[in-house]
């Protein structure tokens, strides 16, 4: 499947101006839709050599990964999904191990980019007791760095740099 057709010159100079992420390791919540979905776009385009969508399992999940895989031109295993559903801590955890075990082998995670949101969410919590909107856009993406916190710390002690991003 070819990705989204677009004509953005803000989107495209920025692209361009990002360099090469070779060798580069990017995990990025919420990339069923706008800037989640258009960063990991970016990042393989970029020749990152892995990029790590985390999202609740959908059909608009698969989607986004069958259109990030196309964009990477390369491997579809340069491209994968963990499962990383933002209103249970207990699946934050999950996907924590699961991305750190994906990063082990290639020195570290080097980007974790903290996208997915919500809002305009009736007033409900979470089954963790939170409300969900904080859950979702805070609370679980402080959890999610604070348990990658590791394998940022590795790559960036052997390639000079690791971030998080905050959306």
């Amino acid at each position: 499947m070819a990705p989204r057709v677009h004509a953005d010159v803000i989107y495209d100079e920025t692209v361009a101006g990002l360099g090469s992420l070779s060798g580069r390791t990017c995990a990025i919540t919420g990339t069923t839709s706008g800037t989640g979905y258009w960063a990991a776009i970016a990042a393989a385009r970029a020749g990152a050599a892995r990029v790590i969508l985390l999202n609740r399992p959908s059909e608009r999940a698969e989607h986004a990964l069958a259109e990030c895989r196309s964009a990477a031109g390369r491997s579809s295993d340069d491209v994968v999904h963990v499962d990383c559903d933002l209103q249970r801590f207990e699946s934050v955890r999950a996907a924590a191990a699961a991305v750190a075990a994906e990063c082990a082998e290639r020195g570290g995670l080097d980007a974790l980019v903290c996208n997915a949101g919500v809002m305009a969410v009736p007033d409900t919590r979470t089954a963790d007791g939170f409300d969900v909107q904080m859950q979702v856009n805070h609370l679980s993406h402080f959890l999610l760095a604070k348990l990658l916190m590791p394998s940022l710390e590795a790559a960036a002690a052997a390639r000079g740099e690791a971030r998080v991003v905050q959306h």
